[in-house]
């Protein structure tokens, strides 16, 4: 299974810039929700064969800046080294769509 690489603002900027397809899941650790949805994140990234990200929303500030976090959990789509789009969601249906808008495919 596709382990989450932990992120911090320190190396954020170099990790996603060397990326071809991830998915960055901005998260708190109180956040109940972000714990429930973490193993459906990595299934689906698993599934379409991307590399999987966590970030702490609340320690750390410049990577929450690249994203608009509303709510959590909030996932970022990174293609070729950039954030492209992001959605905040705990339905695997929602982050499948999501996926396939964006042009990910299995």
């Amino acid at each position: 299974m596709t382990d989450f690489v932990e992120l911090s603002d320190s190396d954020f900027s170099s990790r996603i810039a060397a990326s071809k397809l991830a998915l960055v899941d901005y998260y708190a650790s109180w956040c109940g929700a972000c714990r429930m949805a973490a193993p459906m994140f990595r299934r689906v990234a698993e599934e379409h064969k991307m590399e999987i990200f966590k970030i702490d929303a609340e320690k750390n500030p410049e990577a929450r800046e690249q994203v608009e976090i509303e709510n959590l959990p909030t996932l970022a789509l990174v293609k070729d080294g950039k954030i492209v789009a992001s959605l905040c969601t705990t339905r695997e249906e929602s982050l499948r769509n999501f996926l396939k808008e964006n042009g990910v495919q299995v």
